[in-house]
């Protein structure tokens, strides 16, 4: 279905736990392929840009930066994927 990355800098923040249901739900419902990549790890910086945490990504391409989303808004940019 698609692949989300979920750029987190605290894994059990508000925001971070908003964006992991989901796309965990996304998972569990649409079968996504979902990616948590933590601040600070040699995968962020490997990213091309540095983001503002939380963020989301879709495929590769950014969707939200340091916010939130909601698994309607996720769904509909995954099935237009």
């Amino acid at each position: 279905m698609g692949r989300i990355t979920l750029y987190v800098n605290d894994p059990m923040g508000r925001r971070c736990m908003m964006n992991v249901e989901a796309a965990e739900k996304a998972k569990e419902i649409l079968g996504a392929e979902v990616v948590i990549v933590k601040k600070g790890s040699d995968e962020y910086y490997s990213e091309r840009m540095p983001l503002q945490c939380p963020s989301v990504a879709v495929n590769g391409m950014v969707i939200v930066e340091d916010g939130t989303i909601e698994y309607e808004r996720l769904a509909e940019i995954l099935m237009g994927a």
